[in-house]
C-alpha cells in the first residue's frame, strides 16, 4: 500500500486582491465594465503571484522573458513546499528514493527535478521523473507515479507540483484571456508517500472524452501561453462525473453516500456549482474547495493538494473515513482518487501542522 505521510503547500509573498488584478490588467480595456463583472463573479478574493505588481505583464513580454522568470522563481517556490513537507513529516532529504516533479507553466533543462535534488542534497541514485504539460489534473498522475515507486521499492517518494500561471496573463480583452486572468494564480505543493501511514492512497480513476479535446487547451505563442476555456466545460464535467466515479466506487465496494469527505479542484465557481448540484453534495462538503478558490484562485496542478490540506485541517477525518479528490484539465480529462484513513487520530504524521 502507499500512504500520504507528509503534505505542505507554498505561495509567493505577493498577494493581490482580485479587483487590484483587474485594475492592473484591464481597467483601460474596451468594455472594462464587462471585464470587471467577470472578475467579480469569480468567487475569488485574493491570489498570489511571483510578480510584485503586474507591470511585467503589462509590457507584454515575449515567451523567453516569461520563461526566464519561471526558471528563477519556480525553483524557489517548489523548494519551499518541499522543505515544509519534509520538515512536517520528519524526513531527511537523503531518505527520499524517488522524486516526481509536476509543472506546465515553464520549461528548463536541466529541470526542477535535478535542481531540487541538488539543492536538498538528495542521493545520487535518486530516481527522478517529470510530468509536464498536463495542466490542472497533473497532481494525479504525479501521485500515481509516486505510488508506483513506493510499491516497487518500498521506499519514500516525494511529489512536488509548481505552477506560475501569472506569468502568462494576457492583456487582450478576448473572453479566453479575461477568464484565464480572472482565475489563475501561482502556488506549489509537495506530498510525501510511503508504504506505511494513516492516509492511504487507495485507488484512482481517469476519464477522457476525446471529442472535447478542444474545450480546454494551453497553446504556446510568441508572448507566453494562451488558455482556451470553452463555456461548455462546467456542463461537460457535470454530465460525465457520474461515469468517472461509478467504477471507482464499485470496485472498492462503496456507494457515494459513504464518502464523507470531498476535495474537488476549484477550476472555477461555475464548475463547483455544477458539480455540487449533480453530485448532491452539501455546502460543508464543498467548503474546502470554495475556501481555496476564494483565498488562492486556481493554481493549476497543485490546487487540489491545497484543497486536501484544508480538508485535513478543517474536517477532522476519522479512521475508516473515505475521501474522493477530483481534478479536471486539458482533454477534457477528469481524474479522481480515493483515500482512506486508518489511524484513529485521522491525520497522518506531518499533516497536522
Amino acid at each position: 500500500m502507499a500512504h500520504i505521510t507528509g503534505l505542505a503547500t507554498a505561495v509567493p509573498a505577493h498577494r493581490h486582491a482580485q479587483q487590484a488584478i483587474f485594475r492592473m490588467l484591464y481597467s483601460q480595456a474596451p468594455q472594462a465594465a464587462k471585464v470587471e463583472a467577470i472578475f467579480r463573479r469569480s468567487a475569488i478574493a485574493h491570489r498570489h503571484t511571483v510578480l510584485p505588481d503586474l507591470d511585467f505583464v503589462a509590457r507584454n513580454p515575449g515567451t523567453q522573458a516569461r520563461n526566464d522568470v519561471y526558471v528563477q522563481e519556480a525553483h524557489k517556490l517548489a523548494a519551499e513546499a518541499v522543505r515544509r513537507c519534509l520538515e512536517r513529516a520528519g524526513a531527511r532529504p537523503e531518505s527520499i528514493d524517488s522524486l516526481v516533479v509536476v509543472s506546465c507553466t515553464g520549461y528548463e533543462i536541466p529541470g526542477l527535478d535535478l535542481t531540487l535534488a541538488k539543492a536538498f542534497g538528495m542521493r545520487a541514485d535518486l530516481r527522478r521523473s517529470c510530468i509536464l504539460g498536463m495542466g490542472c489534473y497533473a497532481a494525479f498522475p504525479g501521485l500515481a507515479r509516486a505510488k508506483d515507486a513506493v510499491l516497487a521499492r518500498r521506499g519514500r517518494a516525494l511529489m512536488v507540483a509548481v505552477e506560475l500561471c501569472s506569468l502568462h496573463y494576457q492583456l487582450d480583452p478576448s473572453p479566453d484571456s479575461v477568464v484565464s486572468s480572472a482565475l489563475f494564480a501561482d502556488g506549489a505543493a509537495a506530498a510525501l508517500l510511503e508504504s506505511e501511514g494513516s492516509l492511504e492512497l487507495l485507488d484512482a480513476e481517469t476519464l477522457t472524452h476525446y471529442d472535447t479535446v478542444d474545450h480546454m487547451a494551453f497553446s504556446m505563442t510568441d508572448n507566453g501561453f494562451r488558455m482556451h476555456l470553452s463555456s461548455y466545460v462546467p456542463t461537460v464535467l457535470a454530465t460525465n462525473v457520474a461515469g468517472l466515479l461509478e467504477g471507482l466506487l464499485a470496485r472498492n465496494g462503496l456507494r457515494q453516500d459513504q464518502i464523507r469527505h470531498w476535495g474537488i479542484h476549484p477550476g472555477g465557481r461555475k464548475i463547483l456549482d455544477h458539480l455540487q448540484q449533480v453530485l448532491g453534495l452539501s455546502d460543508a462538503q464543498l467548503a474546502s474547495s470554495r475556501r481555496v478558490l476564494r483565498d488562492y484562485g486556481n493554481m493549476s496542478s497543485p490546487t487540489v493538494l491545497f484543497v486536501l490540506e484544508d480538508l485535513l485541517a478543517s474536517s477532522e477525518p476519522q479512521a475508516g473515513d473515505h475521501a474522493i479528490l477530483m481534478a479536471f484539465g486539458p482533454g477534457l480529462t477528469m481524474e479522481a482518487c480515493l483515500l482512506r484513513w486508518h489511524a484513529p487520530q485521522g491525520v497522518p504524521q506531518g499533516l497536522d501542522s
